[in-house]
């Protein structure tokens, strides 16, 4: 019987990925508790943003001998015991096939979503999961593979609720899944609910925002 892929929602975009046997960590970052470590194989970083990334945490994981995979402009925000992990830290290159326990991952994306005309923002890896849940970071990129679930940000600063929508159209996704709420007040995440659930007429069968410790699983 297939096995279906659980995605848990921790605060704003830090979620896990979990096939029963491999549980991935990706987006540990300050808008919330801090994460437990203890039975994470792997943590994934889309780009190098506090609401996104914890250094504290990462050099942590780190110590405990976790992998950690991240984009090479956020190794500087490591301090310098980071240097003294051995082959625990690694570039998220695109274009690159990880295995990770029982799962894959293909990484890809390019930049964050513009937030200023003229800086650009910094880099950002999407994760792909045993073709089948994308976890898009910061940016709308092209998925490296086909997939069932989309993991992406339902309300950002650089979000307008037409481009995600028609991202939505591209990519076709069985499932959206809306994350990176931790700005919302209960108004707002009314708003953001109501975004999301649209979102079933536009290319996607199923739509969710979840709430902080929700779980959804993504079937084969």
């Amino acid at each position: 019987m297939p096995t279906p892929i659980r995605v848990t929602k921790i605060h704003h975009a830090c979620l896990t990925v979990d096939d029963g046997s491999t549980r991935l960590l990706l987006d540990p970052g300050r808008f919330g508790p801090r994460p437990d470590l203890d039975g994470i194989d792997a943590v994934l970083i889309t780009h190098r943003h506090f609401d996104h990334f914890d250094p504290e945490l990462v050099e942590e994981a780190l110590g405990r001998g976790v992998p950690v995979w991240m984009p090479g402009d956020a190794f500087g925000d490591l301090g310098d015991s980071s240097g003294a992990v051995g082959d625990n830290l690694h570039e998220a290159v695109a274009g690159a096939t990880l295995r990770i326990g029982a799962l894959t991952v293909q990484v890809s994306g390019s930049r964050h979503a513009e937030v200023h005309p003229t800086i650009p923002g910094p880099e950002n890896r999407a994760y792909l999961i045993d073709e089948r849940v994308l976890v898009t970071g910061d940016e709308h990129p092209a998925p490296p593979g086909r997939l069932t679930a989309l993991v992406t940000p339902a309300d950002a600063p650089w979000l307008r609720a037409a481009d995600l929508i028609r991202y939505v159209r591209a990519v076709r996704p069985e499932l959206v899944v809306g994350v990176h709420d931790g700005l919302l007040n209960a108004d707002g995440l009314s708003v953001a609910r109501r975004v999301v659930d649209s979102l079933r007429g536009e290319g996607a069968a199923r739509s969710a925002l979840l709430a902080d410790g929700e779980a959804i699983d993504i079937p084969e």
